[in-house]
């Protein structure tokens, strides 16, 4: 386990800004429209805060084997959603992602159809571009 000086050092690395990533969503104009868009988006953030704890606390980014080289369907976003979140607590980060975690959650719950009907490549898209973007959101 990870103890409380390592957590602190962890958390100084992985700090994050949810109201710097809903400015960023409401001024583009795809994602305001698109819930969808936007919740796959999120989640590429929130997996990019996974590798960063994991980078971290490990020296390496094992969570990265689960996504299938970047090759994403819609029904991997729901797999994806709940190991990120089970990798988070795992971390013990619970509280610092809870407003990311509470925003995905709401937009993959409802835009399910939505998601469904999207191609794995627009999925994709959406979830690598969270993915590269992540770090803008750290504070």
């Amino acid at each position: 386990m990870v103890t409380e000086e390592e957590k602190e050092e962890i958390s100084k690395k992985v700090s994050f800004d949810f109201e710097k990533l809903k400015r960023f969503i409401s001024e583009n104009e795809d994602f305001a429209k698109q819930d969808a868009q936007s919740g796959i988006f999120c989640l590429g953030v929130l997996v990019h805060l996974v590798f960063s704890m994991q980078q971290a606390s490990l020296g390496s980014t094992p969570f990265e084997k689960k996504l299938k080289g970047l090759h994403i369907t819609s029904r991997d976003v729901e797999r994806l959603y709940t190991e990120a979140v089970e990798k988070v607590n795992q971390y013990s980060y619970q509280n610092t992602y809870k407003d990311l975690r509470e925003y995905i959650a709401e937009k993959l719950r409802i835009c399910k159809k939505e998601i469904a009907k999207m191609s794995n490549q627009e999925i994709s898209f959406n979830f690598v571009c969270g993915l590269e973007l992540g770090r803008k959101f750290k504070s």
